[in-house]
């Protein structure tokens, strides 16, 4: 990552405040020691930034993507908010939780959520009284016809949608929310002493917006996105949610791929499941440290700090900043992978 700066923090705070928003967020978030599990490793520094506990809707990242996203829906004049997304989407419950603290109606296509049991996140959208239309295929772009014509549906009846699945700044918001996050975590870190880390975080629009983020301040970080699953199946697509932030911020900057840095090693057998290495990662973090991760994403992500400490690629010389980005709710559906 560059050490050049373009924007000072005041400039990329300033630029932040000019985007419509709606506080949701309870931050900011612990920044916490993981001791305990640095010592089981013999490693790095570690250090877990705790945005499971943003507190809307069962928390989690998504919950900062939210104050943005509400922002410009409201903005819009919109009244109506559609989504589609699989059963187990947080996007999805965080959206609801959102649109129902804001006062707006939500519709959620439920992919491939037909005859699924109705808990975890389906559980959670059921509570916020979500008009939920459950699909019996995985089929995304079923999912996403059918969200627009719901869309269409409320236009006639005179209502004002916002359609999450079309709506730039429903990922852009993302990568703002941790353009934000970015500042928040230098503050944290600056009362630690603590100048560099090595960022691990699940790759999407909070990996994104960290990048961005570290490029715009000339920060010496190195931030790793842990992909959850082959690019085929759920692209998470960094640069240009994190582009499309910064052009609706009027940043004097872009990122580029090559800003990014990124591993496929730690997706297990696919998008949901977990692997051995993220079963693993999710009982250490519990046993060793009283912390509950998911093993559809952050158990992912910790399972690729723990290989790299072991592969020698961190050291004892490095800091560690690991982001729990929530998604808890689904840890009980993967009971019979996680049991002893």
């Amino acid at each position: 990552m560059s050490t050049t700066s373009v924007l000072t923090r005041e400039d990329l705070k300033s630029a932040i405040e000019q985007a419509p928003r709606v506080p949701l967020a309870s931050i900011p978030t612990p920044m916490q020691e993981l001791s305990r599990l640095s010592d089981a490793l013999g490693g790095p520094r570690i250090l877990v930034k705790r945005d499971d506990l943003t507190g809307l809707g069962f928390g989690g990242n998504k919950v900062r993507h939210m104050e943005f996203c509400m922002g410009d829906a409201l903005a819009k004049g919109c009244d109506t908010s559609i989504n589609a997304n699989l059963w187990v989407s947080n996007n999805s419950r965080i959206i609801g939780a959102a649109s129902k603290r804001v006062g707006m109606r939500y519709i959620c296509v439920v992919v491939g959520g037909e005859g699924r049991p109705v808990q975890g996140n389906m559980l959670l959208l059921d509570l916020m009284g979500t008009e939920m239309h459950l699909t019996p295929e995985r089929d995304m772009e079923h999912g996403r016809r059918l969200a627009a014509e719901l869309a269409d549906q409320v236009r006639r009846e005179g209502g004002n949608p916002y359609l999450h699945t079309e709506e730039p700044m429903s990922r852009g918001s993302g990568a703002m929310g941790y353009l934000n996050a970015t500042l928040e975590i230098l503050e944290q870190l600056d009362e630690m002493a603590v100048s560099d880390v090595k960022v691990y975080v699940v790759a999407g629009a909070s990996h994104g917006g960290l990048a961005l983020g570290a490029k715009a301040l000339g920060l010496p970080w190195s931030i790793t996105g842990v992909q959850v699953a082959p690019k085929s199946v759920y692209f998470a697509d960094s640069v240009t949610w994190a582009n499309t932030a910064a052009q609706a911020l009027e940043l004097p900057l872009r990122l580029e791929w090559d800003d990014l840095a990124d591993t496929s090693d730690y997706i297990g057998p696919g998008y949901p499941d977990p692997s051995p290495e993220c079963a693993e990662a999710i009982r250490l973090m519990a046993e060793l440290e009283g912390i509950i991760l998911e093993p559809v994403y952050t158990g992912k992500a910790l399972a690729a700090v723990i290989d790299h400490v072991r592969k020698g690629v961190l050291t004892s010389d490095d800091t560690v900043l690991f982001m729990h980005t929530g998604g808890l709710p689904e840890l009980f559906s993967f009971a019979e992978d996680l049991k002893r």
